[in-house]
């Protein structure tokens, strides 16, 4: 069964972030510059891997533009703020 919850502030992300699974991850939606870009957080081991891709005129994601491997939740949050413009729009899953 797929199961997913809406997050709608970076802090109530970062306590998520911070107990997330190895078979869980974040999807959120985002800005860089003009793009609208898709953000997914997955664990890996004891950090982070945030992949960010364009957003296909369907909605989904085009080609991936930037993947970083990250150790702390506390860095994943700075990089997450930087995409999230205005009103958070994130899912755990």
């Amino acid at each position: 069964m797929f199961y997913e919850e809406k997050v709608s502030s970076l802090s109530g992300l970062a306590k998520r972030l911070g107990s997330l699974d190895q078979d869980a991850g974040v999807r959120m939606l985002g800005r860089s510059g003009k793009r609208k870009v898709l953000v997914f957080v997955t664990r890996f081991g004891s950090g982070f891997i945030v992949m960010t891709y364009a957003v296909r005129s369907g909605g989904g994601p085009g080609a991936r533009l930037q993947t970083v491997e990250l150790d702390e939740v506390g860095k994943v949050v700075g990089v997450l703020k930087k995409f999230a413009k205005g009103r958070l729009q994130a899912w755990v899953y």
